[in-house]
């Protein structure tokens, strides 16, 4: 029988998982708190030559370029020391709004993008080897299954995460509120919603959006760089070294070639479409919800308003629905997180915002939460179960996939009409469920096969494998 110190110290090891996932939830939830909110306003406070959408183009493209270099990074740097550089760099970046030219904001962007694809990378291996050692102690004696842990732990972490929505969108409406700048104006001399289009000599909503003064800009920008240090305060000093997955000491080339080959790998080739589809709906509720719908209608001073309830419902259902995942099934979720954002697209699509109620602005954002919170926390866990034995690699794609998601939204928005984008986003995400269905079947058909080679070399082996199943398709 175990002494009750045993029973202590196996306690104890099993707090110190939780402890790595609370105290990096929690860093994230500082730092993307100015992150978010910055970005959400980018395109209403830096309309004079497009600046706040090129800038948000030319971040996410450099993500592309340099994400999937993200092993390198972290084999370079380390995992932490990865995650103390990028809140630095996001520090610069609040820095650089409170004189944004493009000489200032692009070459900041271009810093964040750089070190974003590490950052997500080495946040992906801290909650998975949290997630994974948790289930390992936890699970000596019990029964429970991988996929249920890290559902639990990037449910905790994403919980955090949108929560960033809230606080930063409700800190950018209350400073807002206070400017006295007019944003009443003839909504019908506009061209909201899915008419707005880029460089039409009749659309009133292309650079005629009332913003705030200066000074009440310059007072949110402040409250955001404390957020920034807080994070890289909380990081620095609570947040410890990580235990690198990867045990081999493989080359820099090596570590090339493997983040191509994973671009290749055919399982990530069927994932990928719907990786992108869901930053596609990401990026047009960003950039163009609050810009072409919000700010155009009824002003900017509401962004922050509205968007706060898609922070809300995401941070409810990464917890509460990604809980229940092993009992309910990833091919449920998915397909539900799927029809919403389809239909909110739809719904975007047929809506020309005239006269109504400020209410009516709270409702796409909020259901676009819902999805939002499966899909973060299911995306992670997907990757982490499906690709394992290379994780730092497939990280490294899945974020890449979604930066260049991102950049292609914000790149279009410069010269085709959103119509036409909502369009293309309603296509891919249907061409994204039925590759990632199609991935399911292919993967359930090979562990089918390996199943029966077990239970021919005997049935300690089946239940093994079995077991293994159970885990990953739950």
């Amino acid at each position: 029988m175990p002494s009750s110190a045993d029973e202590m110290d196996k306690q104890e090891w099993i707090s110190r998982p939780m402890k790595n996932c609370l105290v990096l939830s929690i860093s994230f939830s500082f730092v993307y708190t100015a992150y978010l909110a910055i970005q959400n306003l980018q395109s209403s406070l830096n309309q004079e030559a497009n600046l706040g959408v090129t800038s948000l183009s030319v971040l996410y493209g450099t993500i592309i370029i340099f994400g999937t270099q993200a092993p390198i990074f972290i084999k370079l740097l380390g995992a932490k020391r990865v995650f103390l550089l990028a809140w630095l760099i996001h520090i610069i970046y609040t820095a650089t709004n409170f004189y944004p030219t493009f000489a200032t904001l692009i070459p900041s962007s271009a810093l964040l993008g750089a070190i974003a694809g590490p950052m997500w990378t080495s946040q992906g291996m801290y909650i998975t080897a949290a997630g994974e050692k948790y289930a390992a102690l936890k699970a000596s004696g019990s029964d429970l299954a991988l996929h249920s842990v890290l559902s639990k732990f990037n449910g905790i972490f994403f919980m955090f995460y949108e929560m960033t929505q809230i606080t930063g969108n409700m800190i950018s409406s209350f400073v807002l509120s206070t400017s006295t700048y007019n944003d009443t104006s003839d909504i019908d001399n506009k061209f909201c919603g899915p008419n707005d289009c880029p460089n039409s000599f009749n659309n009133g909503s292309s650079g005629t959006i009332a913003e705030p003064e200066r000074h009440v800009v310059y007072i949110l920008l402040s409250v955001f760089l404390v957020c920034n240090v807080c994070g890289l305060l909380l990081t620095l000093f609570c947040l410890p070294q990580h235990t690198e997955i990867r045990k081999d000491a493989s080359s820099v080339l090596t570590d090339m070639a493997s983040c191509f080959r994973m671009a290749v790998d055919k399982r990530m080739l069927l994932l990928l479409p719907l990786f992108m589809a869901q930053a596609m709906a990401v990026g047009v509720l960003y950039a163009d919800y609050t810009k072409s719908y919000i700010s155009c209608a009824i002003g900017v001073r509401w962004v922050g308003y509205i968007m706060t309830s898609y922070g809300i419902c995401t941070a409810i259902f990464a917890v509460g629905i990604n809980s229940m995942a092993g009992p309910v099934g990833r091919i449920v979720l998915f397909t539900v997180a799927v029809l919403i954002d389809t239909g909110t697209l739809i719904g975007m699509l047929l809506w020309e915002p005239k006269n109504e109620g400020v209410v009516v602005y709270f409702l796409i954002p909020a259901i676009s939460g819902i999805s939002e919170g499966i899909m973060q926390a299911q995306f992670n866990t997907l990757v982490a179960q499906v690709f394992k034995e290379n994780i730092p690699p497939a990280f490294a794609t899945y974020h890449t996939s979604k930066a260049t998601s991102f950049t292609l939204t914000f790149a279009l928005s410069s010269f085709v009409c959103l119509e036409k984008r909502l369009y293309i986003s309603i296509i891919l995400y249907l061409v994204g469920l039925a590759g990632y269905i199609l991935s399911e079947f292919c993967f359930r058909k090979q562990q089918s096969f390996i199943f029966s080679t077990h239970e021919e070399e005997g049935p300690e082996a089946y239940r093994s494998q079995k077991k293994l199943e159970t885990d990953f398709s739950s």
